[in-house]
């Protein structure tokens, strides 16, 4: 049944990773905003703090600083959500790295695995400590961020494509393992965003990018937040292992 009341996700806890800044703060605030109890993961402790303050100041909103690609202090953020709050409704996975436009051949082995760890590996230590919480919940939602470009492969953008191709995969796995435990998994796949990973881009290959986008402009991170919120909401109870473009018309598939 779909609730009633505006605050959607009244006394729910939800964390939202990379929720200093872009996306991830959009989305916290507006979790936030319908009730929810908020934890945001960030490693970048003075921007952290910036957004904890922007939250709504009459909800419990919690700022832990973390490098998600560390398993130790993943598990770490993990356990100090549950043993406040006894539980875990909601997991946004939104921390991500980009490095610009490289060549194959020019990627380094740290570049290579630096995005691989941010992108990819943090979801993987996120989701494995999350989801036994959940299923002893009785019920949860996970959604990743990913992006068109793991769908679309952009060129000279190899690691980061390839994270992004990763976390679409796991999610699509995650969600049917877990299907019949009441716990759905979805994921998002933005084209080009108006937040930081812009400043990535050469000017050249922002508007290859901007081409291939049928609307014309970037997305907002607040559309984004919009689509996610939709997904971990009760009116989307039949929706899991699925991965939504939300890329302005641009997408195969």
């Amino acid at each position: 049944m779909v609730k009633s009341n505006l605050l959607e996700f009244e006394g729910d806890v939800v964390i939202v990773t990379g929720g200093a800044r872009g996306i991830g703060k959009s989305t916290a605030r507006a979790f936030s905003e319908q009730g929810a109890r908020v934890v945001i993961v960030d490693i970048d402790r003075d921007k952290l703090e910036e957004a904890k303050e922007s939250m709504r100041s009459d909800n419990e909103v919690r700022a832990i600083s973390a490098d998600v690609s560390k398993k130790d202090q993943v598990e770490n953020v993990v356990k100090k959500v549950v043993e406040e709050f006894k539980r875990i409704d909601v997991l946004v996975n939104n921390a991500g790295r980009d490095m610009g436009s490289v060549p194959v051949t020019d990627v380094t082995d740290e570049m290579w695995e630096t995005i691989l760890r941010v992108n990819l590996h943090s979801v993987f230590y996120f989701c494995r400590c999350v989801i036994p919480v959940m299923i002893e919940n009785g019920k949860g939602n996970i959604v990743n961020v990913a992006s068109i470009a793991g769908k679309e492969a952009n060129e000279n953008m190899a690691p980061y494509a390839v994270s992004k191709a990763g976390m679409i995969c796991l999610s699509r796995v995650l969600a049917k393992e877990v299907a019949k435990r009441n716990i759905r998994v979805n994921s998002v796949a933005p084209s080009l965003t108006r937040t930081d990973l812009l400043n990535e881009l050469s000017p050249e290959q922002f508007e290859k990018l901007l081409e291939k986008i049928p609307m014309g402009r970037v997305g907002t991170s607040e559309e984004i937040a919009n689509l996610i919120l939709f997904l971990a909401s009760d009116r989307a109870t039949f929706i899991t292992g699925q991965c939504y473009n939300i890329s302005g018309g641009r997408g195969d598939y």
